[in-house]
């Protein structure tokens, strides 16, 4: 069998890994070029840019790069690569079976499964800079004069001191984080596989494997938080130009109308929230939507508990 040319202990990554047919390919591709540049093997391959380096990050401990920047395979992707050579079931007739995603199918990933927005963060130190901090002054801005502020992907009214929302949100940045990282941790299985490894390479082979990875996944999610800013944005631009979006409060429709902009608000946030637990914490679509559910959840849950405590 394959999993004879691996050690027990990799039994299961190595499952992990033949489970997609792109990541396969990316091994046989690096293997047979010997190196290969990110945008050679991306053409090769004819897989969005966001998508390679989604199926990349999940490889590491595969793959590698060389100090040129080409990504070559480790000694463990070496093993893979002779291995997908000499098995039958898995040769390159197997692998010529994967067909493209149409562009509708393209078009609807990239709008509900937008990893392309996360490449240029974690690959570009300019753009990890300047997009973050775009969005957090511009959420900061909108949350400050709608008089809001964040309560994980709930929004309740406080003080109208800047100061004070300023630093609610800069630690409901940091509570997600917390909050998405131990969840993905738990929900990726990492702490109960691989027994044969240390505790702190396992929770590695999800999150905290760098300071420099961390910090893109901050910065990444300052940037996914911003759809949810479009609940204090209409609050603020219906405050400034009399808009009439929300009634009067009192009216019957007040709490129904600012229910459905929250709604919405999440409802653009979500997506980009798991694409990017997805690309920040190495998980498949599937479990990073499970995490993003379970943060949705708490929130909701955290959120009523708030309103029902005031209420009485």
């Amino acid at each position: 069998m394959l999993l004879t040319a691996f050690e027990a202990r990799s039994d299961e990554e190595l499952l992990w890994l033949l489970r997609y047919r792109t990541r396969r390919k990316i091994i046989l591709a690096i293997g047979d070029a010997g190196k290969i540049s990110a945008t050679a093997l991306r053409e090769a391959l004819g897989i969005s840019t966001g998508s390679l380096y989604y199926n990349l990050r999940q490889l590491r401990g595969f793959v590698t790069q060389d100090e040129e920047k080409n990504y070559v395979l480790t000694e463990g992707g070496l093993r893979v690569y002779k291995a997908l050579k000499e098995k039958g079931t898995i040769s390159s007739s197997d692998l010529a079976e994967y067909k493209a995603p149409g562009k509708l199918v393209s078009i609807l990933t990239n709008i509900f499964f937008p990893l392309w927005l996360y490449t240029p963060i974690y690959e570009r130190a300019v753009v990890a800079m300047i997009l973050p901090a775009t969005s957090f002054i511009l959420s900061t801005i909108f949350l400050i004069y709608s008089r809001h502020a964040p309560l994980l992907l709930h929004f309740y009214r406080t003080s109208p001191s800047p100061i004070i929302i300023l630093c609610y949100h800069l630690l409901n940045i940091l509570i997600l984080y917390g909050l998405a990282t131990l969840i993905s941790i738990l929900i990726s299985g990492a702490l109960f596989r691989a027994e044969g490894k240390p505790l702190s390479e396992r929770v590695r082979s999800v999150a905290w494997s760098s300071i420099r990875d961390e910090l893109r996944f901050i910065s990444s999610l300052v940037v996914a938080l911003l759809p949810l800013i479009f609940y204090p944005t209409i609050l603020s631009l219906d405050k400034l130009f009399g808009l009439g979006l929300i009634p009067r409060p009192g009216t019957p429709i007040y709490y129904q109308v600012k229910d459905a902009f929250l709604i919405i608000a999440q409802g653009m946030t979500l997506p980009f929230l798991t694409a990017l637990i997805a690309y920040g914490r190495r998980l498949s679509g599937a479990t990073a939507a499970l995490v993003t559910l379970l943060i949705f959840f708490i929130s909701h849950t955290i959120y009523q508990m708030l309103a029902v405590g005031a209420i009485t």
